[in-house]
């Protein structure tokens, strides 16, 4: 199956607005915001690590393209 252009954006449109609903449905659950701002924070963590990790792995390489290419 080829996706094209419109196909994905209305899949995003719908994606959002499924997130959107989610949102408002979780408001009426008891400690769901509490939920939801601590595993904002683990992803935003997760995130911040993943880019120090792909740094020290394009250091890394680096590293090695400059001794070998000596």
């Amino acid at each position: 199956m080829k996706f094209n252009d419109q196909l994905m954006k209305n899949a995003l449109i719908r994606i959002n607005e499924l997130q959107e609903e989610i949102i408002q449905k979780s408001k009426n659950i008891s400690g769901a915001e509490d939920f939801v701002k601590q595993k904002l924070e683990l992803y935003e963590e997760d995130e911040r690590i993943r880019a120090i990790a792909k740094d020290i792995n394009l250091q890394e390489k680096q590293i090695t393209d400059n001794f070998f290419n000596k």
